[in-house]
């Protein structure tokens, strides 16, 4: 670990604490925030940045205000790239994250920053390390639009060594990789959850996440480093908002990026000044009075009474440094077992505090985790760059792996057994594997006031009317459900007209396509439907969900065919390393009387705790559920449902009009606009099923006729329009005229047989004045990416696919990974 090179590094701190709206309560704690964390940074001492180098943003009024210095010092950032912002974070009635601005409305998302601009601006710099902080409401969300975890060396397992040589090897790797600048990865951390409000409590001096992140950098960090981590900072962090019972903060890393570090750590360092000593002035340069400080409970929330951010500040006895343990989970579970994993660091603290274990949490598909494993998290010279990224994204190897099922690990365990060359076995009898479980449920609106009410059910099958399932291709709970709605000898027609279709027609009702759903954001919102979800995120929700703006509470229906995930534990042998003691604790702190407890206060239900313990019975759940039939998933009919899925959903034909015009050779993160719509069409293409089509054209006035058809299967036709050179104008109104009349036009299909999609990537409006098509029915869905470009440019265009598709804004640092998931959604419609 070091420093950044300070010469080469940039920093940006917004502070967004004044308001114009009456909805939206001033925050003069966040220019305290901003002052004293500016200072800190320019502290020769305690960090080092030049003062040219750290730039302070007060009160911006506009995005762009934001956006120009971000962007600017992302451009000259070489070393690290540091960016904060503090304030209001807003959701619009489309779940998409907003950061507050002084001009602000609730209502009106246009005066606020999209923060999908505010990631492109990010990820455009070719910085080594970019470190963000967020310090507002729901900023857990940032995950979605920062592409993390691709970023960052691929680990490897350590070959025939004694446990001490291998853990000195690891920290030496670390600080070499440091020394090397391989921390080119994304660190982000987050005050908040993705559901959770962060708190500015009336009368501090600062805000609650941000007092105590100056708190401990001010104290320092008892242990042998002289840096403070970005890693440590949080787990430090984490740990006094825990003991102050306040929302806890939430960390992306990719495979180093946690090592990058700011600041020295003042237990070495006495002489660094205390966070007492706010900058002089301050008060005098937050005149005028502020207006609204202390009305309102929006985000930031503004709080009463709430403890201070001002606690002992004394250095602790000096303590060793904490045990790693690296822990993979499935994707959707990665802040429970967070949590999970944090309450057993606290309850594992040694004297004077000492935090005695460090639980790194990260994620994993299914499809992901059985990859890497039949890798050995190795990468050899011949590996393919999809393993590379794979690696990069999942991080390094895990000492304790938890996955949604004991069939899908059992398949791993299998492969392994027969793999010639596997650096790692999966131990154990499947039988013993399950740490909890946690039945499929039907959540379904209860009434706000009431307590909530279990009931049973006689048959997935009959329930899928105004239903949404999650997908079934990159969740188990989509999969688990489809074992009983396409039972054995189910005819194919009866699959698609009785299930699927309703299924579909929910899932356009309620905005949810491909993907990992948003469960969060469909139990906040989704007040009108009914969803599929694991029970423990049911209870979750009941039990932690915001009175401000999750105010609902649901019923968990229990059909009698309903599966249920079991959560199987193992501790993953890797060849060379010996088996770490600490994993093997935490492992049976698990399984013991007192993790039991706390799995079930995160709603799960562990087998050594009978029926119900705590939090079920209250928050939505059965409490006797754990008299269920007997049930086993098998992998044969895990299989079986999937095959039956794929035979009941409806393909696609899918029509991609790219833009040629000279405009589209503009450059964003290394590539132009014309080749980022490119690779976002051949990201796609793994998405699409077997009997899904894809058909491509170009469009410029440039080409005779305006339109260009590009022939060949699907690669080949973005092999072949890869050779194009952009140029001319943009016949934007023609390009969708054509594409609508192909697809209406669509041979070897009979009406309704698929959906017809035409997605249209373009950078800017329409250049000639050639009528748009009608879209009065739902024969052809239309939608409009418009590349670099921050919303629909024309009127004419949202009204044109309000109903029948959608015209969005794509930054062009993201437009692969936002095309492949709009077509990848409409085609599942």
């Amino acid at each position: 670990m070091r420093l950044p090179d300070f010469r080469r590094s940039r920093a940006v701190l917004i502070g967004a604490a004044r308001y114009d709206s009456d909805d939206l309560p001033d925050l003069p704690a966040v220019e305290r925030n901003v002052a004293v964390l500016e200072e800190r940074l320019r502290d020769p001492v305690l960090s080092g940045f030049p003062g040219k180098h750290c730039e302070a943003v007060l009160n911006p009024q506009r995005s762009d205000d934001v956006i120009d210095p971000v962007r600017s010092a992302a451009g000259l950032a070489e070393d690290v790239l540091f960016v904060y912002y503090a304030g209001h974070g807003l959701l619009d009635r489309n779940g998409e994250f907003h950061l507050g601005l002084q001009h602000s409305e609730l209502q009106r998302r246009w005066n606020s920053l999209r923060f999908e601009d505010f990631a492109e601006a990010l990820l455009d710099s070719d910085a080594k390390s970019k470190i963000v902080v967020l310090d507002c409401c729901y900023s857990g969300l940032a995950s979605r639009y920062l592409q993390m975890g691709d970023e960052g060396a691929p680990a490897e397992v350590a070959e025939q060594a004694p446990e001490e040589v291998v853990e000195q090897a690891a920290r030496k790797m670390v600080q070499q990789a440091a020394e090397r600048q391989d921390l080119d990865g994304l660190y982000v951390l987050m005050s908040s959850s993705a559901s959770k409000p962060s708190l500015a409590p009336e009368g501090d001096t600062f805000t609650a996440f941000t007092g105590r992140l100056l708190k401990v950098i001010d104290a320092g960090v008892p242990g042998p480093d002289d840096l403070l981590t970005m890693q440590t900072l949080y787990a430090a962090v984490r740990d006094e908002m825990q003991r102050s019972h306040l929302p806890r903060p939430q960390q992306h890393c990719g495979n180093l990026a946690g090592e990058a570090a700011l600041f020295r750590n003042r237990v070495h360092f006495p002489a660094v000044p205390l966070i007492e000593n706010v900058p002089a002035g301050l008060d005098r340069r937050m005149s005028p009075v502020w207006r609204r400080a202390a009305g309102g409970a929006l985000c930031l929330t503004v709080l009463a009474g709430a403890a201070s951010a001002s606690a002992d500040t004394s250095v602790l006895a000096a303590c060793a440094a904490p045990e790693s343990i690296r822990m993979l989970v499935p994707l959707d579970t990665v802040e429970m077992f967070t949590d999970i994993a944090g309450s057993y660091e606290y309850a594992t603290r040694g004297a004077s505090y000492c935090q005695r274990v460090r639980v790194t949490v990260a994620g994993a598909s299914r499809d992901d985790a059985a990859r890497a494993f039949a890798l050995s998290w190795r990468t050899p010279k011949e590996a393919s760059t999809a393993d590379r990224r794979l690696l990069r994204r999942i991080g390094l190897p895990p000492d304790v792996w938890i996955a949604d099922l004991g069939v899908d690990m059992a398949a791993v365990q299998a492969v392994l057994a027969t793999a010639p060359g596997a650096a790692v076995t999966v131990p154990g009898d499947p039988g013993q594997w399950s740490l909890a479980e946690s039945p499929v449920v039907l959540a379904e609106p209860g009434a706000p006031a009431s307590t909530p009410r279990a009931r049973p059910a006689s048959a997935w099958g009959e329930l899928v009317s105004g239903v949404v399932r999650p997908d079934p291709d990159t969740t188990t709970v989509g999969r688990l459900v489809n074992v009983s709605l396409y039972p054995a000898g189910q005819q194919a027609g009866v699959a698609r007209d009785r299930v699927q279709r309703p299924l579909d027609a929910a899932a356009v009702a309620a905005g949810q396509g491909i993907g990992p759903p948003d469960v969060t954001r469909l139990l906040c919102r989704s007040r009108d439907t009914r969803l599929i979800v694991a029970e423990w995120q049911l209870v979750r929700h009941n039990l932690h969900r915001d009175n401000g703006e999750c105010p609902g509470v649901w019923d968990a229906r229990y059909p009698g065919d309903t599966g249920w995930l079991d959560y199987p534990m193992v501790r993953p042998v890797w060849a060379g390393r010996p088996d770490r003691r600490s994993a093997g604790d935490f492992t049976a702190w698990l399984r013991s009387a007192a993790g039991a407890r706390v799995l079930a206060d995160n709603g799960l239900r562990p087998r050594s705790a009978g029926p119900d313990s705590g939090i079920i019975s209250t928050n939505g759940a059965l409490a006797n559920w754990s008299a269920r039939p007997a049930y086993t998933t098998s992998a044969a009919s895990l299989e079986r449902a999937e095959a039956a899925y794929e035979a009941a959903r409806k393909p696609a034909t899918v029509l991609v009009a790219v833009d040629g015009s000279g405009s589209m050779t503009a450059r964003s993160g290394g590539r132009s606009r014309f080749d980022a719509a490119l690779d976002g069409i051949a990201a796609s293409i793994g998405a699409m099923g077997p009997r899904d089509r894809v058909g491509l054209f170009l469009f410029s006035t440039a080409i005779k006729g305006g339109i260009a058809e590009i022939p060949g299967d699907d690669r080949k036709a973005i092999d072949r329009a890869r050779a194009y050179r952009p140029a001319g104008g943009t016949p934007l109104h023609q390009a969708i005229d054509h594409g609508v009349r192909e697809l209406r036009t669509d041979s070897g299909t009979a009406a309704g047989d698929r959906h017809h999609i035409l997605v249209v990537l373009t950078d800017g409006e329409d250049t000639t004045r050639h009528p748009l098509p009608r879209l009065d029915d739902d024969s052809v869905r239309v939608v409009v990416a418009n590349v670099g470009v921050s919303a629909c440019p024309e009127p004419a265009l949202a009204a044109l696919t309000r109903e029948h598709g959608d015209c969005i804004g794509v930054p062009s640092g993201l437009v692969d990974v936002r095309v492949a998931e709009q077509i990848g959604r409409l085609w599942q419609r």
